[in-house]
């Protein structure tokens, strides 16, 4: 690679870590305010979904990029996709609206330990003893900041929707969330694979679907008589204003996200989201002055510590499997698979671009 081309790409690695990072802790911090004056996480998701719809029109006709035209054979190959997308956002939703923003990241702190077992499970990949080290480093700041915290929900957003007795609703969300997350980590893989590797069309096709599976998940969830309150009582207008503002963050977030995995490594991006959680905890603690416990603290320390060392478990092993490789004379992608690419045979790569 020329000087400038590894220059370029610097410059890419950065600007797409820091675009991810602006447009995640804005996101989250944005759902925490509307959802604690409006709890409603299945409508305010469908809105946000609807929004980001339109976006992805507008930027067709008037934008550089361009969505591909609707194929309903690769809508139905990315259905497992949507599913885990629309439970994990769901379940994030919900549990960011019973827990404070700040033990946000622990209520989902078992993302790392998850996203482990699905990788053995689903691509009988085994990790590092190192690794494992670390998922249980993680693991044991989940269950410490669970038991040591003595307030889930101790800032004034958190108080309006929840209490000491539904913060452990936020718990288990955050614990099923995790499980979406990992599983989704690992669907991303296969549906860029379906739209030539295109984030933009992933995004179209993803946000539309989500959309329209949205819809019999919000009567469902039970929110239907508060959404129809909520028009008939005049407040809609400021929660719908919240909606189209965290949509249109919603719609960045969803491109940052897959162009993360694809431009950045598996290093990179968590690094990234370790330092995006010190900086959430942060600015939740100045804007809606949540109370950081020990407890807390703790957890969070703990998490990004474990996440940290499994960066490090991860890189040893990349740096082992390329010498072997290169000993062998075998030529390897070591960045595809550390990130747990599923590898299709060339008859299968042609029957999913025809």
């Amino acid at each position: 690679m020329s000087a400038k081309a590894e220059q370029h790409s610097r410059l890419a690695v950065l600007g797409t870590v820091a675009f991810y990072m602006v447009v995640a802790i804005s996101m989250t911090l944005l759902n925490k305010s509307v959802l604690s004056s409006t709890p409603m996480p299945c409508v305010l998701l469908l809105c946000q979904s609807a929004v980001a719809v339109v976006l992805l029109g507008l930027e067709n006709i008037f934008g550089p990029y361009k969505t591909p035209k609707f194929d309903k054979f690769v809508a139905k190959d990315l259905v497992p996709l949507v599913f885990v997308n629309v439970l994990g956002l769901t379940f994030n939703n919900a549990c960011l609206q019973y827990v404070d923003a700040s033990f946000h990241q622990v209520a989902r702190g078992l993302v790392l330990p998850f996203t482990i077992i699905v990788t053995v499970v689903v691509l009988h990949q085994y990790p590092s003893p190192l690794a494992l080290i670390a998922a249980l480093i993680v693991t044991f700041g989940f269950f410490s900041g669970v038991l040591f915290d003595p307030n889930h929900a101790s800032s004034a957003a958190s108080a309006a929707v929840a209490g000491s007795h539904t913060s452990s609703l936020g718990i288990m969300f955050g614990a099923m969330s995790s499980v979406s997350s990992a599983c989704h980590a690992v669907l991303i893989k296969r549906g860029l694979a379906s739209v030539s590797n295109s984030p933009i069309a992933l995004s179209y096709y993803n946000n539309i679907l989500s959309t329209l599976a949205l819809i019999p998940m919000f009567i469902l969830s039970g929110e239907l008589p508060a959404a129809i309150r909520l028009l008939s009582d005049g407040s809609a207008s400021q929660f719908f204003w919240g909606a189209a503002i965290t949509g249109f963050f919603g719609f960045l977030i969803s491109l940052a996200s897959f162009i993360s995995i694809k431009v950045t490594s598996p290093v990179t991006h968590m690094i990234s989201s370790a330092t995006r959680g010190v900086l959430q905890t942060m600015l939740a603690v100045y804007i809606f002055g949540d109370i950081m416990s020990r407890g807390r603290i703790i957890s969070i320390f703990l998490i990004i510590s474990g996440s940290v060392l499994y960066v490090y478990a991860k890189t040893e092993d990349a740096k082992k499997t390329k010498a072997n490789n290169e000993s062998l004379d075998v030529p390897a992608n070591p960045k595809s698979l550390e990130r747990g690419d599923v590898l299709f045979n060339a008859d299968e790569k042609n029957s999913r671009s025809e």
